[in-house]
């Protein structure tokens, strides 16, 4: 290619990102262009840079992050659009040394976490002001403080088990990263400030997920066809369900739907719940124990069965069959369904945390309907979510 040709190449380039604007694309179109704008990145950048990027620079990279919400650094610099702060300032109000705050900041400018408007002022830029999100904050410290420990310690981990998949979810790269026999969840229970960080980082995970209210037909596959509204029949079991999220968009979506709703979880967190969704019963309940609302039309599990491993899930999933009407009842799974084939990154990499922290994966289609077979259910359909790599399953007895 001539000098005249790259430099032509460079300029469309550079004119079409001056034109793009991500919030006035429709998302279906927002996501295929960014896949042909990755395309094109894989193209311009030679194999020995975008090793250098995975090997050498990713982990200072998200350590930055990390310090630049303990150390306050989004916070301080949002406060400053018009003028900046400078660095000393920055240091003074968390007494940090300034030649450590210093090299935060300059590879948080580098990747445009915030903007260096002189030699040692600094402004805010879109990113700074997500960062500052509290939400973002809990998320930022839950990812590092457990997520990157446990697949930090991964390698020596799986040294040491002559690199078998972990066989429990007791026994993990977490347990060695925390120096701990507990579970993630047992351990959670015992250090409350890193819980609320989880709970936080799985509020956010639920904020940028597809929610299956807004696009999967529960019309079709769950109303139509139930029985008429009375006091016994029940329409809806989310299992293991948090606060009632999901309810609580379900109800307000179908006011109408006849049938019971039942919220169901451990005790500890329905005691928790200070706003329970109106028309939503109330349940303790364990999913490792019988299923104790027999017959409902449907039963549904998000982000449940992608925290254990198959023997985990087998029985948990064979309560549920158990109480399961033939023919009538529903078991609807919204989980990841991971492709056989040109997985994303970021399935691929979510399927690695599961194994990592808890000795468990995200499914293809194919484990899927091995695991539900297992139990003596019947796939009907893999419903997948219109932008997302997740998607329902749903099953029958």
């Amino acid at each position: 290619m001539s000098e005249s040709e790259s430099s032509s190449i460079s300029s469309r380039i550079a004119a079409l990102a001056e034109d793009v604007q991500a919030e006035y694309i429709y998302e279906e179109a927002r996501l295929e262009a960014l896949k042909a704008a990755r395309k094109l990145l894989a193209k311009l950048e030679p194999p020995m840079e975008r090793m250098a990027h995975d090997v050498l620079l990713w982990y200072p990279h998200f350590m930055a992050l990390r310090m630049g919400v303990q150390l306050e650094i989004f916070s301080q610099i949002s406060k400053c659009s018009d003028t900046g702060i400078h660095l000393n300032t920055i240091a003074e109000k968390t007494q940090a040394s300034p030649i450590l705050v210093g090299q935060i900041l300059r590879l948080l400018a580098a990747t445009g976490y915030v903007d260096q408007h002189d030699v040692e002022n600094f402004k805010p830029t879109a990113l700074t002001m997500i960062m500052v999100d509290p939400v973002i904050e809990a998320s930022t410290r839950a990812s590092f403080d457990l997520g990157l420990s446990s697949t930090m310690k991964a390698p020596e981990f799986f040294r040491k088990n002559n690199n078998q998949f972990p066989g429990s979810i007791s026994n993990t790269p977490l347990q060695l990263a925390l120096d701990t026999k507990l579970t993630i969840f047992e351990w959670l229970g015992q250090n409350p400030e890193s819980a609320k960080d989880f709970q936080q980082m799985m509020k956010l995970r639920q904020q940028v997920t597809s929610n299956w209210v807004e696009w999967f037909d529960i019309q079709r596959h769950i109303i139509d066809g139930s029985e008429p509204r009375s006091p016994e029949n029940v329409l809806l079991v989310d299992i293991g369900g948090g606060e009632g999220h999901y309810l609580r968009q379900f109800s307000e979506k179908f006011p109408r739907a006849p049938g019971r709703l039942i919220l169901q979880e451990l005790p500890d967190v329905i005691r928790g719940i200070q706003s329970p969704p109106e028309d939503v019963e109330l349940m303790p309940h364990d999913f490792f124990t019988p299923q104790t609302i027999k017959g409902a039309r449907a039963y549904f599990m998000h982000w449940i069965l992608h925290d254990w491993s198959d023997e985990n899930c087998h029985t948990i999933l064979a309560h549920i069959a158990d109480a399961m009407k033939p023919g009538y009842s529903r078991l609807i799974i919204h989980e990841q369904i991971l492709p056989d084939m040109n997985c994303d990154a970021e399935a691929a990499g979510m399927s690695i945390i599961m194994m990592v922290q808890m000795g468990a994966l995200e499914r293809t289609e194919t484990q899927w309907r091995a695991l539900l077979e297992s139990v003596g259910l019947h796939t009907i359909q893999f419903n997948r979510a219109p932008v997302s790599g997740e998607g329902i399953i749903e099953a029958i007895k």
